[in-house]
Parts: structure tokens; sequence; C-alpha cells
């Protein structure tokens, strides 16, 4: 009897937390504290089905002992039932609404049930975590993998730009080696240096560009 007195109290949409708090309520207010002191609680399956059952004088669902759940203030159906009892009125039952429905969460491995509406995911608040907290891991990862491919991109940028100057370095000295008054055969000599020189820079230049497009614009700068 108790069993089924609780699992009513829970599908007429009240919580665990809701039943609690209403026990503790009624025991207070209604006089069983009282009665279990004197001697007088004569049965104590029936208080605990009255501690916990719910209270089907007010027509409105939301009402829990006069007082308006998501209003958190007093029921005026209440109010106006004891008016009308003033007048020898009697008030109308109320009126039972479609239970809550319970679902099952549909995160891998969990066996979470909740009731009332489900979620659109279909998640529970606890697998709902774990998703956001998945999906902020994913988005730093991602941010650092950007920093390091912009990092590698910094350094090979240099290495591009040392390489050139070295070359130019290379292809200056010897030109300016050559044109000391050296003989024909000589500066004949110099100049096809110089021509291999700037052909392995060219050939260097596209072989970095080949491998790493990204750095074209740090090439562009040295040209």
């Amino acid at each position: 009897m108790l069993r089924e007195a609780i699992l009513q109290a829970l599908d007429g949409g009240r919580t665990a937390h809701q039943l609690v708090e209403r026990i503790q309520r009624r025991w207070w207010t209604h006089g069983y504290a009282r009665a279990l002191a004197e001697g007088q609680l004569a049965s104590p399956v029936g208080t605990a089905v009255a501690l916990v059952r719910p209270s089907t004088d007010c027509p409105d669902p939301m009402c829990e002992d006069g007082v308006t759940l998501h209003l958190d203030d007093g029921c005026p159906k209440c109010e106006q039932r004891r008016m009308d009892r003033r007048r020898g009125q009697v008030p109308g039952p109320r009126e039972k609404g479609p239970a809550p429905q319970w679902w099952e969460c549909d995160g891998p491995g969990c066996t979470t049930a909740g009731k009332g509406p489900r979620p659109a995911d279909g998640l529970c608040w606890q697998c709902q975590e774990r998703v956001e907290e998945a999906a902020a891991q994913t988005a730093v990862q991602g941010v650092s993998a950007t920093l390091a491919a912009q990092a590698d991109a910094a350094e090979e940028a240099a290495r591009l730009r040392q390489t050139i100057r070295w070359a130019r370095m290379l292809d200056e000295a010897y030109t300016e080696h050559a044109e000391r008054g050296r003989t024909a055969q000589e500066q004949a000599e110099a100049q096809r240096q110089a021509e291999a020189y700037a052909e392995k820079e060219r050939i260097l230049r596209e072989q970095l560009l080949r491998e790493h497009p990204e750095l074209a614009v740090y090439a562009q700068e040295q040209t």
C-alpha cells in the first residue's frame, strides 16, 4: 500500500525531493508529530500513506497543500474552496491530467532514466555535460594544432629567407671577385658560375614552394 502511494505521488508530477518536503511538512502541520509524542499514532502505515499521497482536494494539479509550486504562492483555488465551504458549497475533485512519462537516456552505456519532457537530444544532464566537455576539448586541440602549424610555417619561412640570403651572398661575392681584372676566360668562367648559382637558387626556391606552398608570401618578400 505504501509503495503504491509513493509511486502514485511520483506519477503525479512530483520529484523525489518535493515528495520529501511534502512528508516533512505534513508530519508537523498535520499533527502527526504531536500524535506520536502523545501515544495516539494508531496506524503507522496509514500515517505513512497520508504523508506521501497526493492531495485530491484542490482541482489544480500544481497545488501542493495550498501552495502553487511554480509560483511559490498561495493557491487561489484553495482560497476559493474555503470561501465555497463557508457558503455551504462543495468543491469539485481535482482533475487528473496525463501522468508524466519516464524516458531512458540515449547516451552510450548510460542507464539514467528521466521523467517528464524528453530532451531534444535524448541525453540526461550528465551525458550532456560530457558532450559539452568533449566539444570544448576538441576545440582546444584544434586551436593548438593551428598554432603549431603556424609556428612550423614561420620556422620554414625563416629557413627559406636564410637560404636565399646565403645564395645571394655567394653570388655577390663571386661576382665581385670575378670583376677584379681577370682574363676573358676567367670572366667567362665567373659568368658561368654566377649563372649556375642563379639556377641553383631558382631550383631551390621552386622546390621549397612545391613542398610548402603556404610560404609563397615569404618568398615574394625576398624577390
